[in-house]
């Protein structure tokens, strides 16, 4: 399970920001340098304001949450783990449409932050003599990286795939819409939608894409949406031989 909270390790680092826990597994360190190898490639430096960049977008999303949740009285702590972030309890409230907000809180904030990097970069680098680009060369690497991945990862969030937050938000919303069978119709078109991304991804890497104007693919992406397809068609599985919706408190379901 994807948003199971991952045990406690020696090499935890773990700390307080805005009266939230926080707590970063050592596997977070390790998937995010898997993600941008790549950056290797131009410095070792670039690799590491890659991991930093990850840290902070994943952060300011998750904290979306958190202080999503504490507009309704709700107190959560993050995590940071190998497939990203979890705002753990953030989304534990009794009414649908507090659910759904605090879901999309977390796109929220990443797009905020995309925001200020697109203001920062707007007003600031066209000042910039081209004679000095190379001494300001990190900092414009760590702006494209962050408006890369804020706008990326925040619209890829949005879609409705199980556990993302879009996946979520059609839970809630098919569960609203068709009592009794919208958990299996939320499943389903996440386990359709995964493995059609996953398909892609790999045909991607492989220099053909199945849908050429996304903007994204390869290798890591077609094993991610490949587990997604596989963990929405087992929960699918089991929500349809037990024929019951899950508890809404079900610690599965938490985000």
């Amino acid at each position: 399970m994807l948003l199971l909270e991952p045990q406690r390790t020696a090499y935890d680092l773990s700390w307080r920001m805005f009266g939230t826990p926080i707590r970063v597994h050592p596997m977070f360190w390790l998937f995010s340098a898997m993600v941008g190898w790549n950056k290797l490639q131009a410095g070792v430096e670039y690799l590491l304001l890659w991991i930093a960049c990850t840290f902070l977008s994943i952060l300011v999303h998750e904290f979306g949450h958190v202080f999503a949740g504490r507009l309704f009285g709700r107190k959560s702590h993050i995590i940071l783990y190998s497939f990203g972030g979890l705002a753990v309890g953030s989304n534990d409230l009794p009414r649908r449409w507090q659910r759904i907000v605090v879901c999309l809180a977390g796109p929220a904030a990443g797009f905020l932050l995309f925001g200020v990097v697109t203001l920062v970069a707007f007003f600031a680098l066209p000042h910039l003599d081209p004679r000095e680009f190379q001494r300001w060369r990190l900092l414009i690497a760590v702006l494209d990286m962050l408006w890369l991945m804020n706008l990326i990862w925040s619209i890829l969030n949005l879609i409705p795939i199980w556990p993302l937050d879009g996946g979520q938000v059609s839970r809630e919303v098919l569960g609203g819409l068709f009592p009794g069978r919208g958990l299996q119709l939320s499943l389903g078109i996440s386990f359709v939608l995964a493995a059609l991304l996953a398909i892609h991804s790999l045909m991607e890497a492989n220099g053909r894409p199945l849908i050429p104007w996304l903007p994204f693919g390869g290798t890591y992406s077609a094993i991610l949406f490949g587990l997604l397809a596989l963990e929405s068609f087992q929960l699918l599985q089991q929500v349809n031989s037990s024929q019951r919706p899950w508890r809404n408190d079900d610690e599965r379901w938490e985000r």
